[in-house]
């Protein structure tokens, strides 16, 4: 048999011959993945300068604190000159960093609103890190505080062309107030008179509050009861400051200007920072005061939410407390959008519920408010130009109803009043090298519904241009001005001003103006019919009212270095034409009353104020003198204190205490006159009070304050407002905390 041949086994592969195609997968990624990588990876040169750069910078840190206490200042300005200029500003602890800075020699200049800038060299090495030694000294008047109401733009207050009183958030929480009234009672040259039917109202150099101007942030509010507009509803929690210009500023605020103006400033919510914060109050007459707010913010967008309740057994402006009550609750928001350097656009709300009961005679009286101002505006820079248009919105609904119980009647329609006002303004300023222009034209709709005036509603328009220009020659600046008001109603007025400031020497300035102011006749005045049937008389309005008019001259000067300043103005105002009510019956019928221009007389005075740091101690004076006349009778004006002063002493104590004193002694006042001679015939005795004021800081944002108004128990008779010892204490925490850097 011939054999078959055996067929090959196929032999497995060896190891090596298996790792073959893998190897040559490898490779092949390794080819195309080397370029790449090359290409992704820093050449060793460049590696090599970044780690050489890195070694040799250099950075600068430190922690700015008040000199006087050693508390953090929070948001204060740093600037770093030199071969890697930086700017930065500090965290709720003080402390602030610059990083990545060159080599070289740098200037380090710290800057902070309320105290004396400072300024330090520092020359660093490769690598370094130094902590110069900055310590802020606070000025006792900050002058580099910027404010808005002298010239209707953005301004130092040191350059302030008319003397403006600014009071700050410190000073409002240093008095324990929770509303704007409590404020302003410790203010020289403030008088707060009582409203009707209840209320705090604002008289300023003689002039009164039916002829002072309240703003809320820079806009007019509807609210006034009977010309009086009541400062007590504004709730302090949410107020950043509050500027005061004495004296008429019709020229660019219009009407209602004739005595001055308050400007009342929001909190503008923080970029870059996030906050709360919330105080607990309770006092003496079963006050109880809760507030609590919120606020942040990128570069971009922010907001602040605020609100409170406020609950207290007297009325403002009412002396009596037997069955006395006010209850306030409100709500303010403010937003923030800034979507590049050149544009910013702010919007506003405040809205407030309030309910006041008073005893007259045997019975109740109440009155029920609800208001509400909101505003949008924007501010557009180019260049040396800005351009500012704002639209605003008031309303004001009074409720009059009374009873013998000391709830109201269910169903009693009561005494309606409802106030509406809407304004448009436009602003332009553009500064011109030293010099400024600024023009403006504001568009106005007022509106009011009440029974008592003619035809139950009533409608009035207006436009009023204005313009002012800053002409500055060497150390004087000279500011001219006018304004030109035209009302469906009463017509056209113009009101001129010439102001002027001279830079006398590096810490002296002396300031004068003189000028005219005006006030158109409200709806009241205008169109009102009131019959008191049991009283037998009338109350005539009369729509052939001319506005009323004053001239005013003032002049003063101020002093400051820092730690100690000096200021004081001299004025006189002139007025004519006030409108007041007079007879005009015959004498055996039913009395009737109309309103007329018949009132002349004039306002006079000085204002002096001065403090300063002695040691850790701030010290603080003021004092007032007024005289006035009646032209029709040859006396004084009726409720102004010939004399009025205020002085005020802080300090830090051991403990972590910081204590806070202020007496406010308000002279003799005439009260009432004989209507047949003129002559006075009741005065209110002179009335000094005390505050004082115990606070402590505690962890976690925590403070604690004990403190009590007029300690001495003083209460004078006619005096509008209760003047009883009250003593209150509080709890508040406050958070604040930088957002993380890169936010948008």
């Amino acid at each position: 048999m011939t054999a078959r041949p055996r067929r090959a086994r196929p032999r497995p592969p060896s190891a090596s011959t298996a790792r073959a195609p893998l190897a040559i997968v490898l490779a092949l990624a390794g080819a195309v993945a080397s370029p790449l990588a090359a290409q992704d990876a820093p050449r060793p040169d460049t590696a090599v300068r970044r780690e050489a750069a890195a070694a040799r910078a250099a950075a600068l840190y430190g922690r700015l604190a008040d000199g006087r206490t050693g508390e953090p200042l929070a948001g204060a300005e740093v600037v770093v000159d030199g071969p890697t200029p930086r700017r930065t500003r500090t965290a709720a602890d003080g402390r602030w960093q610059v990083v990545g800075l060159a080599p070289g020699r740098y200037v380090v200049r710290a800057r902070h609103i309320g105290h004396i800038a400072r300024a330090t060299t520092v020359d660093l090495a490769a690598g370094a890190r130094a902590e110069p030694a900055l310590v802020l000294e606070p000025a006792v008047l900050p002058l580099d505080a910027m404010i808005v109401t002298a010239a209707r733009r953005e301004q130092r207050l040191g350059d302030a062309v008319v003397t403006t009183e600014l009071v700050s958030r410190a000073e409002i929480a240093e008095t324990g107030a929770s509303d704007l009234a409590a404020v302003l009672t410790e203010r020289t040259g403030v008088e707060l008179q009582g409203g009707h039917p209840a209320g705090a109202g604002v008289m300023l150099q003689g002039i009164g509050s039916e002829r002072v101007l309240i703003l809320l942030d820079g806009q007019p509010i509807a609210g006034r009861i009977a010309g009086v507009f009541d400062v007590s509803r504004i709730p302090a929690s949410s107020v950043e400051r509050i500027e005061i210009v004495k004296g008429p500023q019709s020229t660019l605020y219009g009407s209602e200007a004739m005595g001055g103006v308050v400007n009342i400033i929001t909190r503008r919510p923080p970029t870059g920072r996030i906050g709360a914060h919330a105080t607990l109050l309770a006092g003496t007459e079963s006050r109880l005061d809760g507030s609590a707010g919120v606020s942040g913010g990128t570069r971009t967008l922010a907001g602040a939410l605020d609100a409170s309740r406020r609950t207290i057994e007297n009325t403002p402006g009412r002396d009596e407390t037997l069955g006395a009550l006010a209850e306030r609750t409100d709500l303010a928001a403010r937003a923030h959008w800034s979507p590049d350097a050149s544009l910013i656009v702010d919007a506003g709300l405040l809205a407030l519920d309030e309910r006041q009961r008073w005893r007259a005679g045997s019975l109740f009286q109440f009155a029920d408010n609800r208001q509400w101002t909101g505003r949008l505006g924007a501010s557009w820079r180019r260049g040396a130009h800005r351009l500012a248009p704002t639209l605003s919105a008031s309303s004001f609904d009074h409720l009059a109803r009374e009873s013998a119980a000391p709830k109201p009647i269910a169903g009693d329609p009561g005494d309606r009043q409802v106030q509406r006002l809407l304004e448009a303004e436009l602003l332009y300023n553009v500064a011109l090298g030293a010099h400024a222009l600024d023009l403006g034209v504001e568009a106005k709709r007022e509106e009011t519904r009440a029974e008592r005036v003619e035809g139950e509603r009533r409608t009035l328009h207006g436009v009023e241009p204005f313009a002012q220009a800053e002409v500055v020659l060497g150390s004087v600046a000279v500011v001219p001005g006018v304004r030109v008001s035209w009302n469906e109603q009463w017509g056209t007025h113009t009101t001129p001003r010439l102001a002027a400031r001279w830079r006398a020497g590096e810490r002296l300035t002396l300031r004068a103006s003189a000028g005219t102011g005006y006030r158109a006749p409200d709806f009241k005045e205008l169109y009102m019919f009131f019959q008191n049937e049991s009283a037998n008389y009338s109350v005539r309005g009369n729509p052939d009212l001319r506005p009323e008019h004053s001239r005013n001259a003032t002049v003063g000067a101020e002093w400051s270095d820092g730690a100690v300043y000096a200021r004081g103005q001299l004025f006189w105002n002139e007025f004519r034409d006030f409108i007041e009510t007079r007879p005009i019956s015959a004498p055996d019928e039913p009395a009737v009353y109309q309103y007329a221009n018949v009132d002349d007389g004039l306002t006079r005075g000085a204002e002096v104020e001065a403090g300063a740091f002695v040691g850790i101690v701030r010290i603080e004076g003021a004092w007032s003198l007024l005289d006035t006349e009646d032209r029709g009778t040859g006396r004084p004006l009726l409720g102004r204190p010939t004399h009025a002063l205020r002085a005020t002493i802080g300090s830090p104590l051991p403990l972590a205490l910081r204590a806070a004193a202020t007496v406010v002694v308000t002279g003799r006042t005439p009260m009432e006159r004989d209507d047949a001679t003129g002559a006075i015939t009741g005065w209110r005795e002179t009335y000094a009070r005390l505050d004082a004021r115990l606070a402590r800081a505690l962890p976690g944002g925590l403070e604690l304050v004990v403190g009590a108004d007029n300690l001495f128990d003083r209460r004078p008779a006619r005096w509008a407002g209760f003047t009883g010892r009250h003593v209150y204490t509080s709890l508040s925490w406050t958070f604040d905390r930088a957002l993380a850097r890169g936010t948008p």
